[in-house]
């Protein structure tokens, strides 16, 4: 059975400017080759069991040859395998994905296109930079200035009388041979040009000027690969058109809890953050729940989300379900763990969004009665402090990923938004050996102050409100 290997386009380095069916087709991939520009942020839509395979060219070293990629692509496709290979920017614009497509056919391999956002546009328009503008330029043109060898040429006379805007791709390495060529042919040197390095990146970089010094301001900033080089009028436009690096956070380096769909990374993005995650602690580890006579129980208090479906569980496994329970009272510390409980249409006796909440523990502690609590392994300490009733611990959580503190020294700030990312966020310092020094940890709430305090932690600063947009606020406050 022969499999299907799709050409996707990543896109120029945002990761949120990745087509809907791109995103589908890596969720769906069994086998993912990739090169090396790729945003690797892309790799959060795989499968865990997703096969990823570096075939990226590294300026200088030794690389991969084209031929073995394409029959990696036919061997993975022959054994049946969903097979994604990711470009940057777009397959067929200077991808070498028509080389690819074409061997595909000749062996007999299905295949498909999915096209992405080539940075010959992307990078311009996120540097202020239209490729077109009524009366000022109404075509443009995209060349390559990265070429087999010395025997292989543009065709200068042919560009030079081209009107519009003129686009080089991995130009920078020719950047003095595309303005003396251009130059030498009629372009003046004070004919607007400029550069536009990491494109859509958090780290994006622009500069513009004339033919005429380009290449020094280019020399003077250090401009390296990968960058977009563009000649023309329209450049006139940066200065007023470039919101990217005019965002608030733009490039400054943000820490937080790795999240799909939480709404602090994409605010934080939409400000031009450039984030740094770590992961959450996902991997639950169920521990023996080993509960007291539940006929001489008066009261159980639910302090972690995951203590709720493993307590149910352990009912199941003694042939029994909530309606033996008509006497018990139930609580909850958090508002996930209330909604978990109350999904099973439990109406809560109490509740309270913080674990630090005093006043609520003592209220519980006078009521009276047999209460015990449950919660995970790493928050009984906590507990403890604050209630003398007994804990049982459900479950433990671990990172189902290796915690890798590589770029760390580069964070500026640190955003915890509640008290379980601030555990996470310790835990993974701990298990890192990392000292975060004087980064400044802007927290949302007692309960998240309470748990870095707890762990040593000095440079906390709380949010004016309990708000995401509050810690939006703080960071451009701090930063």
């Amino acid at each position: 059975m022969s499999g299907l290997v799709t050409l996707l386009g990543a896109g120029p380095g945002d990761a949120e400017l990745l087509t809907l069916k791109g995103k589908r087709r890596l969720q769906e991939a069994d086998v993912l080759v990739f090169d090396r520009l790729v945003n690797q942020e892309l790799f959060q839509h795989l499968k865990s069991d997703c096969e990823k395979i570096d075939v990226g060219k590294k300026p200088g070293q030794p690389c991969i040859r084209q031929e073995e990629i394409e029959k990696i692509l036919i061997e993975k496709a022959r054994q049946g395998k969903r097979v994604v290979r990711l470009k940057s920017g777009d397959p067929y614009i200077f991808g070498r994905g028509g080389e690819e497509g074409v061997k595909l056919v000749e062996a007999g391999v299905d295949f498909e296109v999915v096209p992405g956002i080539t940075s010959a546009v992307a990078g311009l328009t996120y540097a202020g930079i239209p490729m077109t503008y009524r009366d000022v330029a109404t075509s443009f043109h995209v060349f390559t200035a990265h070429l087999k060898d010395e025997t292989e040429m543009l065709n200068w006379e042919a560009i030079s009388k081209l009107k519009g805007t003129l686009v080089f791709l991995m130009g920078m390495k020719n950047l003095p041979t595309i303005v003396q060529e251009l130059t030498a042919r009629g372009y003046g040197k004070d004919k607007p040009a400029a550069i536009v390095e990491w494109g859509t990146h958090p780290q994006q970089r622009s500069v513009d000027g004339t033919l005429g010094n380009i290449v020094e301001l280019a020399e003077a900033e250090d401009f390296k690969a990968p960058s977009v080089i563009v000649v023309g009028d329209v450049v006139a436009y940066r200065q007023q058109l470039n919101f990217h690096e005019n965002l608030p956070l733009f490039g400054r380096k943000i820490f937080i809890q790795q999240s799909e769909t939480g709404r602090l990374p994409r605010l934080l993005k939409d400000a031009g953050a450039a984030l740094s995650t770590f992961p959450a602690r996902d991997l639950v580890e169920e521990l023996e729940l080993n509960l007291p006579d539940l006929e001489q129980v008066d009261g159980l208090l639910f302090a972690d989300m995951q203590s709720w479906p493993l307590f149910l569980k352990s009912l199941r496994k003694a042939g029994k379900d909530l309606r033996s329970l008509p006497h018990i009272r139930f609580a909850a510390i958090g508002h996930h763990t209330a909604k978990s409980i109350e999904a099973s249409g439990i109406v809560l006796d109490r509740r309270t969004p913080q674990q630090s909440d005093a006043d609520f523990a003592a209220a519980l502690e006078k009521e009276g009665g047999n209460w015990y609590i449950l919660t995970a392994e790493h928050k009984k300490a906590s507990l403890a402090e604050l209630y003398s009733l007994p804990i049982i611990a459900s479950h433990r959580l671990a990172f189902d990923s290796q915690i890798s503190s590589d770029n760390w020294s580069e964070i500026e700030v640190v955003c915890l938004p509640n008290s379980a990312a601030a555990m996470n966020f310790v835990a993974a310092s701990q298990e890192a050996g990392y000292d975060w020094k004087d980064v400044p940890i802007v927290v949302m709430g007692a309960s998240t102050r309470a748990v870095l305090e707890e762990a040593g932690f000095s440079k906390i600063v709380e949010t004016d409100e309990a708000t995401i947009a509050s810690i939006i606020d703080k960071c451009r406050e701090i930063l």
